[in-house]
């Protein structure tokens, strides 16, 4: 029992920091930006949903703050992590650098000022007070508690629903899809190729914020000045997905179980234990083979990584 409630539990975090992670890349891509970068913009989600939860704990004196100062706190990290993504932006739209020397660029750079911000708002040990517990309803049972329904998963949630809506419900999203395709043909259809490339990059930090607030909300001890590297992992299981959103939603799924279970059984099995670095290395060899046979069937964007050059045609 004790088993399967923490398999249960481990796969609701993962699930919501990779599905945001996959689409917050997806909605980069949809413009024709490669954003590798979005390990570093969940480093700052993570970093600065951790120093706003160290002010209000230092505030108000004490380290359990309600729950619910967990949506201004992840809202806050969203925002950070937008602003951030501008810089993605500015190289790869204004200076029409390579996106992919951008975004390893932009992880570096988040992974200093991860460390910057752990070494003025930590207590000694570089290591903010997190001081909001989850806002989450959860049943008790004779082994642990069970969550039903928390904010990462209403958020994570909210966010899959509204994206699959605005991308293929809306004219807008007709529109936004039509720049990664053939932004030339989108240009001669009137359609403003620069706002909308715009709008791809903080769209994508915003949601990547998220997930990064996700994760120092469940690690908080263990984060370093990045995410375990989970932003590389979401970026392959976009590729997975096709970039479709509901088809990143499913491998999303699927990769979280298999990552809970290759954590969770070496954990509780003692004859597994030994064995247990074998079993968290198994999503990673899988994810491999996967986008290995899928390579030839790639659904990307046609102009993915393809600088725009208005001039061109």
């Amino acid at each position: 029992m004790a088993l399967t409630i923490d398999i249960y539990t481990k796969l609701l975090v993962f699930f919501c920091i990779f599905t945001l992670g996959a689409i917050g890349g997806m909605f980069s891509e949809k413009v024709g930006i490669v954003n590798i970068g979005i390990n570093g913009m969940m480093v700052i989600g993570a970093a600065t949903y951790l120093v706003f939860t160290d002010i209000i704990a230092k505030s108000t004196g004490t380290q359990e703050q309600s729950g619910w100062w967990q949506i201004p706190a992840t809202l806050f990290a969203s925002l950070c992590a937008a602003a951030f993504a501008l810089l993605h932006g500015f190289a790869t739209i204004k200076l029409k650098s390579d996106h992919t020397i951008s975004g390893f660029a932009i992880n570096l750079l988040a992974f200093g000022v991860a460390i910057i911000l752990l070494d003025f708002f930590g207590n000694g040990n570089k290591k903010p007070i997190m001081g909001v517990i989850e806002l989450k309803y959860a049943i008790e049972t004779s082994a642990q508690s069970v969550e039903i329904i928390s904010w990462k998963i209403v958020i994570t949630i909210l966010i899959v629903a509204l994206g699959a809506f605005a991308l293929y419900k809306t004219k807008w999203g007709l529109r936004y899809r039509s720049i990664g395709e053939n932004p030339q043909a989108a240009d001669v259809a009137g359609i403003n190729v620069y706002k909308y490339k715009w709008e791809g990059v903080i769209i994508s930090g915003a949601i990547a914020g998220v997930a990064g607030a996700i994760f120092a909300q469940a690690f908080p001890a263990s984060f370093q000045g990045d995410v375990r590297g989970y932003g590389y992992l979401a970026l392959s299981i976009m590729i997975m997905g096709q970039w479709n959103i509901f088809i990143i939603t499913g491998v999303s799924f699927v990769f979280s179980f298999l990552y809970a279970l290759s954590f969770s059984s070496g954990a509780f099995i003692t004859e597994l234990v030994p064995y247990s670095p074998l079993l968290q290395m198994t999503p990673y060899v899988l994810s491999v083979i996967v986008i290995m046979i899928m390579s030839k069937r790639s659904r990307a964007p046609e102009a993915n990584g393809i600088t725009y050059d208005k001039s061109v045609r």
